[in-house]
């Protein structure tokens, strides 16, 4: 298990991370919110022999340190991807990593070439002869995967979709949700089933208020709110997927036994009818 500050990072993080790499030779790395690396380790995943080469053996790791660290801020400040080619010649991205609205970190793919931007000597080839003699560098450069300029945006499309199901499948979320993670489990495996507070609490060992204080900072709703969002959104999912259930059906599904109360409650949170979500 990972962390990073207040959030808790599932293994299956770097698991999806490592299949990614070995499927497109791309290293991905993740950051604190500090910049401080939290994965991939040194020695189970280390850089690239070209980029050991220039940070330990020419001395250019604070430059390197440096400049992710630029290209952190910068991601930051746009509230997006950033993508950049370094001193090194390499194409490398970098994405602030957001839940429920608090920065986590920051992950970034990179160590591979741009078939149209890289330039076909390694810049710092020339230093390496000088000093060791040989053209081992450029022998490494030219060993770094090398892409079209489509590949890579297809590569990093893929890369935010993949970020994308992390966050949605809670797979980095706040440490305190581990404490309420039992609740959240029974609201979504038994959406027709109205859950109070109170038994909530029970099912937890905490009171009532703590549970209350977790979910809001947790989920950014209150109790209540999670409950009716998540019972609606299911509903209207349903309501698209099963254009032929009536609607009496499918509210009775998510806990509402009234079909003119879940059509006034669905309207307060879609803007329409059941009815007319369906037929959008």
């Amino acid at each position: 298990m990972l962390e990073s500050m207040h959030h808790t990072i599932s293994q299956k993080v770097s698991e999806i991370f490592d299949l990614y790499t070995e499927l497109h030779d791309i290293r991905i790395s993740l950051f604190g919110p500090d910049g401080k690396l939290i994965y991939p380790d040194s020695v189970g995943r280390p850089n690239c022999p070209h980029c050991i080469m220039l940070r330990e053996t020419l001395g250019l790791d604070s430059k390197c340190r440096d400049l992710d660290h630029e290209m952190m801020q910068a991601a930051l400040g746009k509230g997006e991807m950033v993508t950049y080619t370094c001193h090194a010649g390499m194409t490398e991205a970098v994405v602030p990593l957001f839940v429920d609205e608090e920065l986590v970190g920051f992950v970034m793919p990179g160590q591979f070439r741009s078939q149209a931007k890289a330039p076909p000597i390694s810049p710092y080839a020339s230093k390496w002869r000088d000093e060791h003699g040989d053209d081992a560098l450029q022998a490494e450069y030219e060993k770094t995967p090398v892409y079209r300029e489509e590949k890579i945006e297809t590569l990093l499309s893929m890369f935010q979709l993949l970020m994308e199901f992390i966050i949605s499948n809670q797979l980095i979320h706040h440490k305190d949700y581990d404490l309420i993670q039992p609740v959240i489990e029974h609201i979504q495996d038994a959406p027709n089933q109205e859950l109070t507070l109170e038994l909530a609490s029970k099912m937890v060992g905490r009171s009532p208020s703590t549970v209350s204080r977790l979910f809001k900072k947790v989920t950014g709703r209150s109790f209540k709110q999670y409950q009716v969002t998540y019972r609606l959104d299911l509903a209207a999912a349903r309501l698209k997927a099963k254009p032929n259930h009536p609607v009496a059906e499918i509210a009775l599904a998510v806990g509402y036994d009234d079909p003119l109360y879940f059509s006034r409650v669905f309207r307060k949170q879609f803007n329409c009818s059941p009815s007319e979500y369906r037929n959008q």
